[in-house]
């Protein structure tokens, strides 16, 4: 049987670090056996620097992603070429294109709760290469 790969975007990550109720705590904790959940470098990266910045005052909250990482087993991906990311910055943000493109090149899924993902230009580009772009509760109605 095929397991859906699936990017997960760091504000899904982060929201289930910080709250153990809704869809982005309830994939990664129960649905990780019927998926293949990746993030890339960048991913990873944005969140530490979010963890240690925003949430300073949660000592253990990398602790705590790095616990997910392992008990989810999310794979770390490496980051995209340059050319690759640089080939999307009128569609999608400099911040959000590495994890675009990571999630184009190796996924079905990209799981997000950031909103310009969600936009028409990057939709429309999703689209082309068959990548779903939908939040952590739209995925868990489809998989349920």
């Amino acid at each position: 049987m095929h397991r859906r790969v699936v990017f997960v975007d760091s504000s899904v990550i982060i929201t289930a670090l910080l709250s153990s109720r809704g869809a982005s705590f309830y994939i990664l904790n129960n649905c990780y056996y019927r998926l293949r959940l990746c993030i890339n470098e960048y991913v990873l990266s944005e969140i530490k620097e979010i963890c240690s910045t925003k949430f300073k005052k949660n000592k253990g909250l990398i602790s705590q992603l790095f616990l997910l990482i392992g008990l989810a087993q999310i794979e770390i991906l490496p980051n995209p070429p340059r050319l690759s990311v640089q080939k999307l910055f009128g569609s999608i943000s400099r911040n959000d294109a590495p994890i675009l493109v990571s999630a184009l090149e190796n996924c079905d899924y990209l799981l997000t709760l950031d909103k310009e993902f969600l936009n028409d230009k990057v939709t429309m580009v999703a689209r082309k290469k068959r990548l779903i772009i939908l939040t952590p509760k739209e995925f868990l109605d489809i998989i349920k």
